[in-house]
């Protein structure tokens, strides 16, 4: 009769701890060094998005008071002449030009925001509550880019091809005293002015919106 062999039912048990125990720490390991890595992502995004958010402020800054005296300058042509019942002058209508053919547009620095959605990165932000924060306030860039280009749109639709029509460039000269005083300029020029009050209003909303998300990611930060 054939011997029974004894099974060392200890050694097994230890052996398959050990092997156990090695495969979660490795786990644990790969899941630390992928979490670390991700950490380490997630802080250079913030850095990043901190450091756009601050160029978006100063661009703001200057915008909006680039604008106001813009439409404060334009506004008070309007009261020498519309208001108080006096023709425009030519030396008027040349302050109008210089006012309506330089004009400013924002231009936000949103490098991080797009190479963080097109890489699919965006989940890597941990805080749910500041994601939302980003995404709205890109969004909403978006919507003053909108407006930006409605305005671009008047002045290539109606308001530049008047002043090519009636005004010289090179010379700086209006064709005649008519072309002027005429209704059609009028018009163009408060429109100009209500589109830019418009474009303002949406710059110091933005701006509101950048002090809001630049505290966050400050505290994130610090």
């Amino acid at each position: 009769m054939a011997k029974k062999t004894k099974i060392n039912w200890t050694y097994y048990i230890i052996e398959l701890t050990v092997v156990f125990i090695g495969v979660t720490a490795g786990f644990l390991l790969n899941n630390w060094r992928e979490d670390a890595a991700e950490n380490k992502m997630e802080h250079k995004y913030m850095e990043s998005f901190y450091n756009e958010v601050i160029l978006d402020k100063d661009n703001l800054d200057s915008l909006i008071l680039h604008s106001q005296l813009k439409i404060d300058n334009l506004l008070n042509i309007i009261k020498q002449t519309e208001v108080v019942n006096k023709p425009l002058t030519e030396e008027l209508a040349q302050s109008i030009v210089m006012e309506i053919m330089y004009l400013e547009w924002l231009s936000p620095a949103n490098d991080t925001y797009e190479d963080i959605i097109n890489s699919g990165n965006l989940n890597i932000i941990s805080d749910y509550a500041l994601k939302e924060k980003i995404s709205s306030y890109y969004t909403f860039l978006d919507e003053v880019s909108n407006v930006e280009n409605f305005f671009t749109e008047h002045m290539n639709n109606y308001g530049f091809p008047i002043l090519y029509k009636n005004y010289h460039l090179l010379h700086r000269e209006f064709i005649n005293a008519d072309s002027y005083k005429s209704l059609e300029f009028t018009n163009m020029y408060l429109g100009v002015v209500a589109l830019l009050q418009q474009n303002n209003e949406k710059y110091k909303e933005a701006l509101a919106k950048n002090e809001e998300l630049r505290d966050e990611l400050y505290k994130v930060l610090n």
